[in-house]
């Protein structure tokens, strides 16, 4: 009985060697195509967040063209040299026509430690309270140029309404661009 399995080994191994051959090639390949797939998904993945990325760097550079465009247009800044007294008349414009009915005195530009400064004094009637704080609220939210208040006074006009007094300076950095 020996010799019968030893002949039947000995005829059957090639077929064996064969089938462990093809298994093993199998299960390679299995695993190739696994590590494949998830090498694919991963590039897959990497390549739509370059196409966000990408829309998102286009967003903001329409975001900064945008801007170059307001200062250009509104503050009339052109090849790096801001002009700080425009900066400044554009401010009191926007003043202006808010506080229509306010009288707005101005001075002479003076350039005093690299900055340009336009003396401003405004004279506003209030109706009441709301009215001066909502014109102080208005005038301190100017950020270019800045308006710094030196007096702030709320006194009975001749004709005896609320006068709201307002003291103080626009102020634009001097900058020298280019």
């Amino acid at each position: 009985m020996q010799i019968n399995y030893f002949k039947y080994l000995k005829r059957s191994f090639p077929a064996y060697l064969i089938c462990g051959t093809l298994l093993g090639l199998a299960v390679f390949s299995a695993a190739m195509i696994h590590r494949y797939d998830n090498y694919l998904t991963a590039s897959l993945e990497a390549m739509n967040n370059i196409n966000r990325k990408k829309e998102d760097i286009k967003m903001e550079i329409d975001r900064i063209d945008e801007l170059i465009e307001y200062f250009q247009t509104g503050f009339d800044v052109r090849e790096g040299r801001i002009d700080p007294e425009m900066l400044i008349l554009h401010a009191l414009d926007k003043m202006k026509a808010r506080l229509d009915n306010a009288e707005i005195t101005v001075s002479r530009f003076e350039d005093v430690e690299g900055e340009t400064r336009l003396p401003v004094e405004i004279r506003l009637p209030a109706d009441n309270y709301g009215t001066a704080i909502d014109c102080a609220g208005f005038i301190e939210s100017f950020r270019l140029p800045d308006f710094r208040i030196k007096h702030f006074l709320l006194s009975k006009g001749d004709d005896g309404r609320a006068v709201v007094s307002i003291q103080g300076s626009f102020v634009a950095p001097s900058i020298q661009g280019g």
